[in-house]
């Protein structure tokens, strides 16, 4: 277990994020929490904390600060930041403090919390264990020399290739990050890349089997059996392999709100025919896909389809199949507005056209579209147009 130290100075936040999640689950014990820098620094001397999850704005120290006297002494750390400010500059000073990441608050989720955590984890276990080290790169260069014919070995390792999961043949997958998505910060690319691969490998190892590695941290490459490790008879079937891509790529959006392209080749007999493969892959690579105004679109074509219904960020995202962080992020980045504003302005748009074309009783018209209290209806609706919906009709 790698014990977390929490550092908010709202004891309410504290409480609600201890609650929000089961820590145990990513292999981390809520350890120790702290109000403020001071009291964290403090907690550290006697605590063994492995990682920190840190406010940025507190009084006295804030979180910053707290970071930069953190990896003055214990380097080894790994800081998460907190924050209710959606702010470039803060997310650009908590990347230079090597942060994990940089967390949202009125938009982060379970997943989002859940993945940064799995990512502080990897970077505790890398630098305990030596993962990263020259055994891997060496085999990942290994595995990229059998897709070229001019490198590919004359005489090959022990590569696993050669079992009896690709006695039927293989396949080439590849997959990369869709150059129009929302886009990771530059400092933290390698990194999110890194957390891509290892949940593809950790996805098909489990069902399907065969090798994974990349290409540049640009690519993720797929040496796929043609057969699922199941032995199910359709699983040699392009559909239903197809099928099983698009269930992979969900499930990649899903927990690291990452857009993925992918291409497959068709099934290839032998070994030797891997460079001919990962060419066929590469000339089916999507090559205009479409953006993020997509699943924007199909947000609001929800939105306005159940209008008269309580609305809200979690029903919309199960709706287009993404999740609530995630598609927070997609609205305002596509829209300029929040997915509530944004509903509470065409509800109002909706409240304003009764007003001045019916004759239908205001407490009707807020029922309506949600609003079964009249008077916040008409207080909301003052605040929102500068008049009460009596005002308004009568003006």
């Amino acid at each position: 277990m790698w014990n977390l130290l929490v550092v908010e100075d709202e004891s309410i936040v504290r409480v609600g994020l201890k609650y929000m999640m089961d820590w145990e689950k990513c292999g981390i014990r809520w350890k120790s929490e702290a109000s403020n820098g001071e009291d964290a620094l403090r907690a550290m001397e006697t605590e063994d904390i492995h990682i920190v999850m840190t406010d940025i704005r507190m009084p006295g120290m804030d979180g910053l600060e707290l970071a930069k006297r953190i990896r003055e002494r214990y380097p080894e750390v790994q800081i998460v930041f907190l924050s209710s400010y959606d702010e470039f500059a803060y997310a650009k000073e908590a990347l230079k403090l090597g942060a994990v990441d940089y967390l949202h608050k009125p938009t982060m989720d379970e997943d989002e919390i859940e993945q940064t955590l799995r990512k502080a984890v990897e970077r505790l276990e890398s630098a305990q264990t030596g993962k990263r080290n020259d055994a891997e790169a060496d085999r990942n260069e290994y595995y990229l020399s059998l897709l070229d014919k001019y490198t590919f070995p004359q005489r090959r390792q022990d590569d696993g290739l050669n079992n009896e999961l690709f006695q039927s043949g293989f396949r080439i997958v590849v997959f990369r990050k869709r150059d129009d998505a929302v886009q990771a910060d530059g400092d933290s690319a390698e990194l999110r890349f890194m957390s891509i691969l290892y949940l593809i490998q950790e996805y098909v190892a489990k069902d399907w089997g065969g090798v994974v590695f990349h290409r540049g941290f640009r690519e993720v490459i797929w040496i796929a059996p043609a057969r699922a490790k199941s032995g199910e008879a359709d699983s040699a079937n392009p559909a239903e392999h197809g099928k099983y891509l698009e269930q992979l790529r969900q499930k990649v959006l899903e927990l690291l709100h990452v857009a993925l392209i992918y291409s497959s080749s068709p099934v290839y007999e032998r070994i030797s025919e891997l460079p001919d493969a990962y060419m066929e892959a590469l000339l089916h690579l999507p090559q205009h896909e479409q953006s993020d105004n997509l699943i924007v679109r199909k947000t609001k074509e929800f939105v306005d389809k159940h209008l008269f219904e309580d609305i809200t960020l979690a029903k919309a995202a199960a709706a287009v199949h993404v999740s609530p962080g995630y598609l927070s992020r997609i609205f305002l980045k596509e829209i300029g507005e929040n997915f509530s504003d944004y509903v509470i302005r065409n509800k109002l748009e909706y409240a304003r056209k009764q007003l001045r074309e019916t004759n239908r009783k205001i407490y009707e018209i807020a029922a309506e579209i949600g609003y079964t209290n009249p008077h916040y209806f008409s207080k909301l609706f003052k605040e929102r147009l500068g008049k009460t919906p009596l005002e308004y009709r009568n003006q």
